[in-house]
């Protein structure tokens, strides 16, 4: 069923793992739920802790059935221009390589540190090969729970704008909002 809502910007999610402890349960899921409970995003969840596992997620989310998916959700850790799988890493040259000519119309967003934290000759060719109409992700290193709560807010806001030019204003503007309404009493 193609999502002929214009609005609607439903969620392909890779991620790989935060921990080296089996038992860890740190994922990027709980913020997906709240999404889908509270907003209805539907979304798609893949854990790809292999940079094969990675590769064939991203192969995947190219193919025809998944043409509803506008958001490319990548949740890693990172540092500048690439994404790690444990000792193993892929640069987003790599990355636009496997995707080249078949975002268009699609979201791109590193939640992964550093990622975008590259030259402006990078971003502008992994846009221009891919295809994808907003490329988002960090320039810095960011706390797991301060991103986690930028990204559910990113995505809700994503859900509501018609204009990808306007994204990063209404994000800041949105934050700025939250914060001059947070009230603080002490005793």
């Amino acid at each position: 069923m193609k999502n002929t809502d214009t609005n609607e910007k439903y969620i392909y999610c890779l991620e790989g793992n935060w921990s080296k402890n089996p038992r860890s349960n740190q994922s990027v899921k709980p913020i997906l739920d709240l999404l889908h409970t509270f907003s209805k995003v539907k979304y798609i969840y893949c854990k790809c802790v292999t940079k094969d596992e990675f590769l064939k997620g991203l192969k995947a989310f190219t193919q025809k059935r998944y043409s509803n998916y506008t958001i490319l959700y990548i949740a890693y850790h990172g540092r500048k221009n690439c994404i790690h799988f444990g000792n193993d890493s892929i640069t987003i040259n790599e990355i636009a390589s496997v995707l080249e000519g078949k975002l268009y119309g699609k979201i791109v967003h590193f939640g992964s540190c550093s990622t975008l934290r590259t030259s402006s000759k990078n971003i502008i060719d992994f846009v221009t090969r891919t295809g994808c109409s907003l490329l988002s992700g960090y320039k810095r290193d960011v706390e797991q729970i301060s991103g986690g709560a930028f990204e559910l807010v990113y995505f809700e806001l994503l859900q509501k704008c018609t204009s990808f030019r306007k994204i990063q204003s209404t994000t800041i503007k949105k934050y700025q909002t939250l914060v001059e309404n947070l009230q603080c009493f002490m005793t």
